[in-house]
């Protein structure tokens, strides 16, 4: 059964032993938010709204109210049957709804979705905003502590430990950055932590997980370089030699490289010109990444620009003494992926499965294993070869939800399911008004219901929200002891 074990290492829960009044671990508590209004009555009948069915040939269109029926907030049943999965465009409410943005995070913290972070065409945000995902509610948030708040970013991470969100690394044009932050999802309080250790390069496009209260860093790329790193954020107990690995990490070997900067394959170059250059003519052409442009970026300038500017990431705000953490690099067993980025890694139980990604030259479709009792990587051999970047993926009981992405020739909408017992490619109907092709979206699973926001399309960058409605498949979540299957060592 995947049934996590408890871990013998300090959990990074950011008050333990310390000396504050601020609980370590307080109950499974609301969070609080400071944008407390009435909300509509419409806003109460979600699902009422917009909703969608197939005609007589099969094909998609659009339910829709007359103003009439719209003035009487009456609903109108829907003429398919429920027992297909369908996508709403929701109606929301609330002044405050974002800017079009990609690259960005979303957090499910109880009933509330924290998105932060992204990036449209022009700038990164450092914004805080929160979704109701009961009422539909926008609001946008006035944080406190940090004054300023963490530097606008993208293509970063972000995991619910506790009551606190950690924000790990992203980056804004050349620069990159490795810093980590704190948000008390209860007070909107900002924290930067101190943190000594095994301390990541700075990087962006990586993916993360949370294992027994561990936070786990995973790839990514760091302007010169695709990477395959693993690192591992825990509290800090005050002993220097403290390391998750049964023996302290050395400076080892990654997939028997012993320079990253090395490899010439560097994921500064892909589709999206802005996911990791700031190089506008980035373009992708039937597969390949143009000439130019790998030039660019490989040029002993560039690099050298790249190196120079990507540690240059301090706030100059003191970070509280209270929060400490030490990073450890893992030392891993097995095959492990190829250095990538704009991956996803879903953690199952004890184990983490890790599909898709780029290293700037290739789209990659393998599916990987890794098992965070033995620190163990397996390839597994799946029906199909579908490759993706850019993509979400949501575990929905014993199936792997992949949405959208890049698949080396244009992006998808596509909604692609794997059995994570049989790890076989999956398809299933879908109705209703489904979002247009997109990447460097979010996603998250609540109350049967999984949420999307955002993205690009090689063109536009979107502010619309989208909710896939389980339906007769809403017991998928309820499944949460199973094997995976097809694990090759």
């Amino acid at each position: 059964m995947l049934t996590a074990q408890q871990s013998p290492h300090p959990t990074l829960s950011p008050y333990a032993n310390n000396n504050n009044n601020t609980p370590s671990n307080p109950a499974r508590e609301a969070p609080v938010v400071v944008d407390k209004r009435q909300v509509p009555a419409k806003s109460l009948r979600r699902r009422a709204e917009s909703v969608s069915s197939p005609n007589r040939n099969g094909t998609e269109f659009h339910h829709t109210h007359s103003q009439k029926d719209k003035d009487r907030e009456e609903y109108r049943a829907p003429t398919h049957s429920t027992s297909f999965m369908h996508w709403t465009k929701i109606r929301t409410v609330g002044k405050n709804k974002p800017k079009a943005r990609r690259g960005h995070t979303m957090t499910l913290v109880g009933e509330k979705i924290f998105i932060f972070g992204g990036s449209d065409s022009e700038v990164c945000f450092n914004d805080l905003y929160i979704f109701d995902a009961e009422t539909y509610w926008w609001s946008v948030q006035k944080t406190k502590g940090m004054v300023p708040p963490p530097k606008p970013c993208r293509a970063l991470t972000a995991n619910l430990i506790g009551d606190y969100i950690f924000y790990f690394a992203g980056g804004d044009g050349p620069v990159y950055y490795n810093s980590l932050y704190l948000l008390n999802t209860k007070t909107l309080l900002w924290e930067k932590p101190e943190v000594r250790g095994q301390i990541p390069n700075p990087r962006r496009a990586h993916s993360s997980w949370v294992f027994n209260d561990l936070l786990y860093i995973f790839a990514g790329g760091d302007g010169m370089a695709a990477l395959n790193d693993i690192y591992v954020l825990k509290r800090d107990d005050g002993n220097p030699n403290t390391s998750i690995n049964n023996s302290p990490a050395g400076k080892s070997k990654v997939n028997g490289y012993q320079d990253m900067n090395s490899i010439s394959n560097s994921i500064d170059n892909y589709s999206d010109s802005n996911s990791f250059s700031e190089n506008k003519d980035n373009v992708y052409e039937g597969g390949n990444i143009s000439q130019r442009n790998i030039q660019h970026s490989n040029s002993g300038n560039y690099r050298n620009h790249v190196r120079n500017n990507n540690r240059d990431d301090d706030d100059d705000i003191p970070p509280n003494p209270n929060l400490r953490f030490v990073w450890t690099k893992l030392t891993t067993t097995g095959e492990a992926p190829s250095p990538r980025g704009y991956h996803t890694s879903t953690l199952i139980g004890n184990k983490v499965v890790v599909y898709g990604g780029s290293d700037g030259h290739k789209c990659f479709s393998e599916v990987y294993i890794l098992d965070l009792e033995r620190n163990h990587w397996s390839r597994i051999v799946s029906n199909k070869s579908i490759p993706r970047l850019s993509h979400t993926a949501t575990q929905v009981g014993s199936y792997l939800f992949i949405i959208g992405g890049h698949d080396v020739n244009h992006y998808s909408h596509s909604i692609l399911l794997l059995n994570l017992v049989t790890l076989r490619w999956e398809l299933r109907r879908v109705y209703g008004e489904r979002p247009s092709n997109r990447g460097y979206h979010s996603a998250v699973l609540f109350d049967s219901r999984i949420f999307l926001f955002g993205g690009y399309d090689g063109h536009k960058i979107f502010d619309d929200m989208y909710v896939l409605d389980l339906s007769a498949s809403a017991y998928l979540p309820q499944i949460t002891e199973f094997e995976i299957g097809g694990i090759l060592d």
